[in-house]
């Protein structure tokens, strides 16, 4: 008897080690993937690391933890922002975009591990679609669309297109949350909303701004 228990201890044991190696492993992959996708596509990306958390709680903190609407994330990366959002609202429907398709397998990858992928539909496209694909799930517009897409790094029009959609997107006092590594962009902001707030998280690495805007 005592020898079986050990040998299911040890069995157990070892499970373990393999599940925490293969997190370990996963983690490891999905930085690196991320890292990579900053190097090579940094117009698209904007980082080379993802969010940390002291920005992600800037980002998400206006949203109440008992929100039962549905959000849209737009570049989502490998989805940091995407699993705390989705744990602090468990009734909320999120969509999450993101257009790199390697970093859109590493955030469902993500979600499935931590069970949240039900309520989470992770959308490998551009946010130029964004309307278009609304019109097709029935969406007539939402309360709060966060993004993480690099302003900077995008044309004037280009961006200037992206913020007419948002602003489309969103219902009338819906908000719209954007982070940035520089305060450039925010005039274009208030090209499209009326109402801005600029908040730095300096702690974060590189430090940032969001931007909590409305129409």
């Amino acid at each position: 008897m005592g020898q079986m228990l050990n040998k299911q201890s040890k069995k157990l044991a070892l499970t373990e080690m393999n599940y925490q190696e293969g997190t370990m492993l996963n983690t490891r992959s999905a930085f690196l993937n991320f890292f990579w996708a900053g190097i090579a596509k940094h117009g698209q990306t904007g980082g080379i690391v993802p969010s940390q958390k002291i920005l992600i709680t800037k980002m998400i903190d206006p949203i109440p933890r008992t929100y039962n609407g549905s959000i849209i994330e737009l570049g989502a990366g490998n989805g940091a922002l995407t699993l705390r959002l989705a744990k602090k609202c468990p009734n909320a429907n999120i969509f999450a975009y993101e257009i790199n398709p390697t970093l859109a397998f590493d955030s469902r990858r993500n979600l499935i591990k931590a069970g949240l992928d039900k309520r989470v539909e992770v959308i490998a496209d551009s946010a130029k679609n964004l309307i278009s694909d609304m019109e097709r799930r029935r969406l007539t517009g939402v309360d709060y669309i966060i993004s993480g897409i690099p302003l900077g790094n995008l044309g004037r029009k280009q961006a200037l297109d992206l913020l007419d959609t948002i602003s489309y997107a969103l219902k009338h006092e819906g908000l719209y949350i954007q982070f940035q590594h520089s305060l450039f962009d925010r005039q274009k902001i208030r090209e499209k909303f009326s109402r801005m707030r600029t908040v730095p998280v300096l702690l974060n690495f590189p430090p940032a701004f969001v931007y909590y805007a409305q129409k």
